[in-house]
């Protein structure tokens, strides 16, 4: 019986925990990190500021949940749509491949623009920017996958891979500061705009890639200035 008390006691725990977690997510989905204090995270979820502080020591621990729990569902929402560690994967080229990468990443960070804002470039705390630094790696090691496909199908030259995945998700967070970044006025999420947007990345990240990319006409402007 103890047992079963302790285990159930345990798993209302990990809900509260999650609950906790999930209203941070959600202020900082709409108002960035700067929402996200306790006393909101409480007033969300609905409990008191002491019962947050329960679960969460001190709010560096909180924050980096929250961006824990928000940046994983975007790494695996990437990584599904690349088929990552997956050994059917090699029946896509690489090439294309790199292409669903930035697709999946960019569709959603325009779709979420406050989130992906917070997630990539807002001013946080350290526990935020340590999480970043994790996540930064997480799709270095996606990209090398990517490559080092690419290599072994022939279709990229022999190249240091630890130095160019993550040069890549580099250069693939910067490319977006400008699309998603304010005014953002009623015709910048139309869709033509921002599937222009993410073909002009995605043919830049092929090409500091090295993969072979036929040239492109000018592109319109694709968002406001």
């Amino acid at each position: 019986m103890a047992y079963r008390s302790t285990e159930r006691t345990e798993q209302h725990r990990a809900a509260r925990s999650a609950a906790l977690v999930s209203a941070g997510v959600q202020l900082v989905a709409a108002h960035g990190f700067a929402a996200a204090t306790v006393a909101e995270v409480a007033r969300r979820a609905g409990v008191s500021t002491g019962t947050v502080y329960t679960y969460f020591p001190e709010k560096l621990a909180l924050t980096a949940a929250i961006f824990d729990r928000a940046a994983g569902i975007e790494l695996d929402v990437v990584r599904a749509a690349v088929g990552f560690g997956a050994a059917e994967r090699r029946a896509v080229p690489a090439r294309d491949r790199i292409a669903m990468l930035v697709r999946a990443f960019g569709e959603r960070a325009l779709r979420g623009r406050t989130l992906a804002m917070a997630l990539l470039f807002e001013p946080a705390d350290v526990a935020v920017e340590r999480e970043r630094l994790i996540f930064r790696r997480a799709y270095a090691a996606t990209v090398t996958e990517i490559l080092a496909d690419g290599m072994a199908e022939g279709s990229l030259p022999e190249q240091r891979l630890d130095l160019i995945a993550p040069a890549i998700v580099g250069a693939l967070g910067e490319a977006f500061i400008r699309p998603l970044s304010p005014p953002v006025d009623a015709t910048s999420a139309d869709g033509a705009e921002t599937r222009a947007v993410l073909d002009e990345i995605v043919s830049a990240t092929q090409r500091l890639a090295g993969f072979a990319v036929a040239p492109r006409p000018t592109p319109a402007r694709a968002y406001p200035r």
